[in-house]
């Protein structure tokens, strides 16, 4: 006789303990370090066209190329994490970026430059849907997209602290310090992913993989847990041992999900990396000193952070619609840049407030990238995701160089870019709307607990021949 436990009331009834604080910490700091390396390239970009003699097209390339990378990478490891793991997939991305982070230093040229930015890329668009896919798995539905949202304030952090990195390190020590750093930093992060980080058991239990591994990483979810010898584990009583391909993305109801989620991911991607690429720049032509310029882009990057802790408590429970009011706030701030002769002071105000909406929104987006699908293909659903709302990221940093090339002021790309976060908000309305009519226990559902979930765990295993 084999014994079979459901991997699913487990998670659901978990407490927190040590196991979220090791869980938090490590995801943290990855995405900490991802944040840092894909934003240095905006502090270091002046220095670096300096050096190499580029002109401003070949600069914005630059960071194009990087998230064309990002795109390509994302399918890619997303791709591995639902085939080999979400574990061993995240230490590739980290050894990725952080290897390429450092052979960037060595650059001789433009097209070396671009090369390695293509490839730190490449890793860096990896990581962040694999740790989406993994901290959502061990979270209990009520949970599930404030997990994210909290890991994800790392990157925001980590994304601001390019500014003081940069003034601290570039004036003494040149453009190429940042990068070793930022690559150093993300190689030895690999020491706790190796021994702290666990594979998601939802995973391994769908995959019907490694149980004897399974009952190993329970046992650290709720101490004093203890499981026969040859126990089977199941997720929500499925197996799914099917290859992936996007047609599962749009299966029934996902069809409708899908397309308005990458729509509206898009639109948030395109005024985020519009504010993220340009406002050092924008900043020094608004009159602002470099230095000064870089450290308004890092507070800028922190008042996202603390938009995507105001949202984040409230999607598990109010859902999608939740995060269409940051846009929304988002909108008018915008268009009081674009239109109003703001002084420094009160433009500064009104740029942080305008961060705190746009990019807390953008962490809504985030949260629920990769939680619509099941577990077996949730790091792909969240790569798909992601790498689709690349485009959008490619077209913010371009459509404003266009538009500043045609004539326009740097304070009139911003009510040009007030259009993205509106739109974002009627898709996320609409998107918001699908969610409730989901069933209870249906992936992505409200935070209503489901089916399985609501089982005591003194009843969740089942035996059979």
């Amino acid at each position: 006789m084999t014994t079979t436990v459901d991997v699913q009331p487990i998670i659901e009834r978990q407490r927190a303990g040590r196991f979220w604080i090791s869980l938090f910490t490590v995801s943290w700091a990855i995405t900490f370090l991802d944040g840092f390396d894909f934003q240095i390239l905006s502090f270091a970009g002046r220095y670096i066209e300096k050096d190499f003699q580029l002109t401003d097209t070949q600069l914005g390339t630059l960071g194009t190329i990087g998230l064309v990378g990002t795109l390509l990478g994302g399918l890619g490891m997303g791709y591995a994490g639902d085939r080999i793991g979400r574990r061993p997939a995240i230490m590739a991305s980290i050894a990725g970026f952080g290897i390429f982070m450092i052979l960037f230093v060595f650059s001789r040229n433009y097209p070396e430059l671009i090369a390695l930015r293509f490839l730190s890329g490449a890793f860096l668009g990896g990581v962040l849907p694999l740790t989406w896919a993994l901290n959502t798995e061990f979270a209990p539905a009520r949970f599930r997209s404030t997990s994210v949202v909290i890991i994800m304030v790392g990157y925001s952090l980590g994304s601001a602290a390019g500014g003081p990195v940069s003034n601290l390190l570039i004036p003494h020590y040149g453009w190429p310090s940042v990068f070793l750093v930022g690559g150093i930093c993300s190689l030895l992060v690999l020491l706790p992913v190796i021994f702290v980080l666990p594979e998601s058991v939802k995973f391994l239990a769908q995959k019907d993989l490694k149980h004897d591994r399974i009952a190993e990483i329970l046992r650290r979810v709720v101490p004093g847990m203890r499981f026969e010898p040859g126990t089977r584990f199941i997720s929500g009583g499925i197996v799914d041992k099917k290859r992936f391909t996007p047609k599962q993305l749009f299966r029934d109801k996902l069809a409708l999900i899908t397309s308005v989620l990458w729509v509206a991911y898009m639109c948030s991607s395109a005024v985020v990396f519009y504010l993220a690429f340009w406002g050092p720049i924008l900043n020094e032509r608004l009159g602002f000193t470099t230095a000064t310029a870089a450290i308004i882009a890092a507070c800028s990057s922190v008042a996202g952070a603390v938009g995507q802790l105001l949202l984040g408590r409230f999607v598990d429970n109010r859902g999608a619609r939740t995060i269409a009011l940051m846009p929304l706030l988002g909108v008018p701030c915008l268009l009081a840049i674009g239109l109003l002769s703001l002084g420094k002071a009160p433009y500064i105000a009104v740029l942080m407030l305008a961060n705190i909406f746009i990019i807390g929104g953008h962490g809504g987006m985030h949260s629920i990238a990769g939680i619509f699908y099941r577990p077996a293909i949730r790091a792909n659903g969240a790569a798909w995701a992601t790498s689709i709302a690349k485009f959008g990221a490619m077209l913010g940093p371009w459509l404003a160089g266009v538009l500043l090339d045609g004539g326009f002021t740097a304070r009139g790309t911003f009510y040009v870019f007030a259009l993205f976060p509106l739109l974002m908000a009627a898709l996320l309305f609409v998107l918001g709307a699908a969610q409730r009519k989901l069933p209870a226990d249906a992936d992505g559902a409200l935070s209503s607990v489901s089916k399985g979930a609501r089982s005591d765990l003194g009843s969740q295993a089942v035996t059979s021949a």
